[in-house]
């Protein structure tokens, strides 16, 4: 930053003048500066983080146990209700077993339907499967 790089300048020409007040009047300058400089980038990051979770909060919709959103004709989900009711965190849920399920892997919340359609796991084996046929 050239403000920076001004201000080692007119340090380094005070040091040599034997202007030593000067000279940490503006290294508390600098100081200063730095901590406005770290203090801008966190709320600019801050900031950012709000703006994605406002663009979030607006897309998602509650249905079937769970978060989902939707862009054009696309349904993006299930994301876990605790963890963005409970920490504004988006967080996809993982299938169990039983296809009807899902598990969240941040919170731990466990075996939510999501489909109750799908309530009864019927995996039929095919009619010609025989589990003996290996051996």
């Amino acid at each position: 930053m050239a403000l920076f790089d001004e201000l080692k300048a007119i340090g380094k020409t005070l040091q040599e003048a034997g202007k030593i007040e000067l000279y940490g009047q503006v290294l508390g300058v600098q100081e200063k500066l730095m901590e406005i400089q770290k203090r801008l980038f966190t709320l600019e990051n801050e900031n950012r983080q709000l703006k994605e979770k406002l663009e979030i909060k607006g897309s998602l919709f509650f249905e079937n146990n769970a978060y989902w959103t939707k862009e054009g004709d696309n349904k993006n989900g299930p994301y876990c209700s605790c963890c963005w009711d409970n920490d504004k965190k988006v967080i996809h849920m993982q299938p169990c077993g039983n296809p009807a399920y899902f598990d969240c892997p941040k919170c731990r919340n466990h075996s939510v339907q999501i489909y109750p359609d799908k309530s009864e796991y019927s995996q039929e084996p095919e009619e010609d499967f025989n589990p003996f046929a290996i051996f």
